[in-house]
């Protein structure tokens, strides 16, 4: 953020920052990528030291957390997750960061 990395990123559609877990070795357990980014109209110009990543569309399950992020709010909600008896195919999760976070 005081980078202004958002700022740099062509074709940006908003603020909103997305964190996304892909590329799992096998589950939440093993290896997996987390990239930083937002949503942009289009892949046309990738700046150097960045990427794109695109993935499909699926069945995901949509949850809230609310509270300080300063204080485990995520990772207490994916110890929650963990959890849960969800049927997860381990392709791409992600997390939404709006203008409140």
């Amino acid at each position: 953020m005081n980078d202004k990395i958002l700022e740099a990123i062509p074709n940006n559609i908003d603020n909103t920052v997305y964190s996304i877990y892909t590329n799992y070795e096998s589950d939440h357990t093993k290896t997996y990528t987390t990239i930083l980014g937002c949503k942009v109209g289009n892949l046309n110009d990738i700046p150097s030291g960045m990427i794109s990543k695109l993935f499909e569309s699926g069945n995901y399950v949509k949850l809230s957390a609310k509270g300080d992020l300063m204080k485990s709010l995520i990772v207490n909600k994916w110890r929650e997750i963990w959890e849960m008896d969800l049927d997860r195919t381990f392709t791409a999760d992600f997390e939404v960061f709006g203008a409140k976070a």
